[in-house]
């Protein structure tokens, strides 16, 4: 996982449903940027640091670096990109070009819009919460792929009769 994926993921509230569905490792950069000090109010400790702690210390994060990373991107990305592709795991990433390399590099990958449109489809979330969510990180997230995610949603909510 890449630190826009947790960051994004806590400010809709959909990553404590990620452990249903992977196990997750972060290479240390990851964790270092998410646990650093915001450079403006560095005592201030955010809430997606204070779940990451947490669930770091309940076992259910592990750290991981791969062995070799390419120069590519934000180090953080570009170790998680070459983590998944060592391990052969999912990318839960929430970065247009490095998701579009890890796709074409034939890597499995999960934005925050696709996990969210997933919940709604296995039916956890609501039409209702779902589109509110996809709304709150559409600033923060890259208009195509906010679009698929928004059509994808509005397709499985007319095939459920809700639309």
């Amino acid at each position: 996982m890449e630190t826009s994926f947790w960051v994004l993921g806590h400010r809709v509230d959909v990553l404590s449903y990620l452990f249903r569905f992977f196990t997750v490792f972060v290479p240390e950069t990851v964790r270092n940027e998410v646990l650093a000090p915001g450079p403006r109010y560095p005592q201030r400790v955010y809430g997606y640091q204070e779940m990451f702690r947490l669930l770091e210390g309940q076992g259910l994060i592990s750290i991981r670096n791969p062995t070799r990373v390419q120069p590519q991107f934000h180090r953080a990305e570009a170790m998680a990109l070459a983590l998944a592709e060592e391990e052969g795991w999912w990318l839960l990433i929430n970065e247009q070009r490095p998701l579009t390399l890890a796709r074409q590099r034939g890597i499995k990958a999960v934005t925050v819009p696709e996990l969210i449109v997933y919940l709604y489809q296995a039916q956890i979330l609501s039409y209702h919460s779902t589109a509110n969510k996809l709304d709150g990180i559409a600033a923060n997230t890259a208009q195509i792929v906010m679009q698929a995610a928004r059509q994808s949603l509005e397709a499985l909510a007319q095939s459920h009769g809700e639309r």
